[in-house]
């Protein structure tokens, strides 16, 4: 299914949960191709922007972090190219490594990880892993979300987003060690 199959509030509001769902890493990923913090924001704003705009042609179902990953790796390329201020650029070959390497240690579509994420999010606190199922399993709006809380909208998305980054070096710290059991 297209995400074009969706009314206009439902296409923004699977977009923005997408995008929220991927943006730390997205910004990690820029910002290591790019090397400094303003320019990764730039970077990260024009991929914002290309996504939406050709969010019709995201098949829903598959990876929107993977498919919004090539968009960043091509704007950045297309960035660094554009800026010859900094002495010291990266090449495209570097870049693709950077990439590369990137695409690999996220492995999209792997069973070891799903198993790995799910003894992860066993060791969350009680608290954390219902933000988590309320985020994404009951796909609730963040500003609901903030209002039972008592937070603003920020406060839990650094709250997730200081979650992901705990179950991201959960599962690696996991997978690593082979004991998703």
């Amino acid at each position: 299914m297209a995400s074009d199959d969706f009314t206009p509030s439902q296409r923004a509001r699977l977009f923005g949960e997408l995008l929220a769902a991927c943006h730390c890493d997205l910004f990690a990923f820029i910002y290591s191709l790019v090397q400094h913090h303003a320019d990764a924001e730039d970077v990260y704003q024009q991929v914002t922007m290309l996504l939406w705009e050709n969010f019709d042609s995201f098949e829903v179902g598959t990876n929107f972090s993977a498919w919004a990953t090539a968009f960043a790796h091509n704007t950045a390329r297309a960035f660094l190219r554009s800026r010859k201020r900094n002495a010291i650029t990266l090449g495209d070959e570097a870049l693709d490594a950077i990439a590369a390497a990137y695409n690999a240690k996220h492995n999209w579509s792997s069973t070891e990880t799903s198993e790995a994420l799910n003894h992860c999010l066993k060791k969350l606190s009680d608290h954390s892993r219902s933000l988590v199922e309320r985020c994404y399993a009951q796909n609730r709006d963040m500003a609901a979300i903030a209002k039972s809380e008592n937070r603003t909208i920020g406060a839990i998305y650094q709250a997730i987003c200081r979650i992901r980054k705990k179950l991201f070096s959960c599962v690696q710290r996991t997978i690593s060690q082979g004991a998703t059991a």
